[in-house]
């Protein structure tokens, strides 16, 4: 994935220009996990908008490609989870994933419910296939969103603070659970949040925007994951090291992203 010198504004209420983002350029490897971080209102979840389709209003290109057998390059399918509660409550978890996550394929029925079958093991909600949302806790009816998006088999998974709901202890078991799952799947990922220790946790990279607009102010490598135990990894002293340097780059923006917050409500 190419993002070339992107730059997107709003207007507020009153008419007046609100520059969200200013000059991004990132370029995302196949089969990378990419963390987006930066202070409240920065651009994140505009950025993320851009790159789902879901905002189609902006300067600059977003280029999402892949080569196929003969070389050529088509547009990569693509899976979104947003922050919101988005589980129907008619319907029960399997139909969740086979009359809405895979209802706009053109495959079987049989291969539809092979597929939720297969993602509902995968999230570890074997057994829950006839249950209803309200039955559910609300890590597990995370689970069911993130399942239905990997039963469409994306290349590209987008992400805007899919757990900022859950409480800490549930969190962290999502996060080792997101970890086991990228490891299987090998999907790109763009995963936005506010958690520092997250993004350190779940990506290969860490890019930090500014204050509004946002603007890339650091790009940074995470430790090398050679497990998938949350715990394990946060023991690592380059962990703590990252963490700190981030929450620095962040704390840093936090003050001017307070001040201009005005603008928007204006």
């Amino acid at each position: 994935m190419t993002i070339r010198d992107v730059n997107k504004t709003f207007l507020s209420r009153k008419g007046k220009e609100v520059e969200a983002l200013r000059g991004i350029d990132i370029e995302v490897r196949e089969g990378e996990v990419i963390a987006v971080i930066g202070p409240s209102g920065c651009g994140k979840s505009s950025l993320l908008r851009l790159l789902a389709g879901l905002d189609t209003v902006y300067d600059g290109s977003v280029d999402i490609v892949a080569g196929d057998s003969d070389g050529e390059l088509g547009r990569l399918p693509s899976a979104t989870v947003f922050q919101m509660e988005s589980t129907l409550p008619w319907l029960t978890v399997k139909k969740n994933i086979t009359a809405v996550g895979l209802s706009k394929l053109a495959i079987s029925s049989a291969e539809k419910s092979r597929r939720a079958d297969e993602v509902l093991e995968l999230v570890g909600l074997q057994g829950f296939e006839n249950a209803y949302p309200h039955e559910l806790s609300g890590g597990m009816r995370q689970r069911v969103s993130i399942a239905r998006a990997l039963a469409t088999r994306p290349h590209l998974l987008l992400m805007d603070e899919p757990l900022s709901a859950l409480d800490a202890q549930t969190r962290v078991v999502m996060q080792q659970e997101l970890l086991r799952i990228w490891s299987e799947t090998r999907s790109t990922v763009v995963y936005i949040t506010h958690d520092i220790e997250e993004a350190v946790t779940l990506a290969d990279r860490v890019i930090v925007l500014s204050a509004r607009p946002g603007r890339i102010a650091m790009v940074r490598e995470t430790p090398p994951k050679t497990t998938t135990d949350v715990t394990e990894l946060r023991r690592d002293e380059a962990f703590g090291e990252l963490v700190v340097e981030l929450w620095q780059a962040v704390a840093g923006s936090v003050g001017s992203s307070l001040s201009t917050a005005t603008i928007v409500l204006d």
